[in-house]
């Protein structure tokens, strides 16, 4: 089973592109063209991935990282930042939020987007089993 993919981006040629690469893989799909809009779809959505630009208009990556509300573990979605911003003050800042990963734009094509993805999700998987199973008397 693939994850709810919340692709975040203000570009409408990218936000399209990789909506329909990971819709065709068979990935539950939904989009937000800034951090404000996409607050308001975790509640809704509820992704267990958002793929996130940092650089938009009205909420940016930073600020929506800084107001999701991650009291609750276990349903907190993995994050990762897709930008074309690849600054190591910038990467650090994320991380420190909670970010899972860090990813320039320019250095992926969405094929390789949406295997990673999907290779994350099926990590997460693998881990939460482990974690949940009882151990060995």
């Amino acid at each position: 089973m693939l994850p709810r993919v919340l692709l975040v981006e203000d570009d409408d040629v990218i936000r399209e592109i990789y909506a329909m690469k990971f819709e065709l893989e068979g990935f539950p799909t939904a989009v937000a063209e800034n951090g404000q809009v996409a607050l308001e779809m975790v509640s809704q959505f509820q992704p267990q991935v958002v793929l996130l630009d940092m650089m938009m208009p009205v909420m940016g990556g930073l600020e929506f990282m800084e107001r999701l509300d991650k009291t609750d573990k276990k349903n907190t979605p993995d994050i990762i930042i897709f930008s074309n911003i690849s600054a190591a003050a910038q990467m650090q800042s994320v991380m420190k939020l909670g970010a899972t990963d860090y990813w320039v734009k320019s250095d992926y094509t969405p094929e390789r987007v949406a295997d990673e993805v999907a290779k994350l999700w099926k990590h997460r998987q693998v881990d939460g089993l482990a974690q949940e199973s009882p151990a060995d008397a």
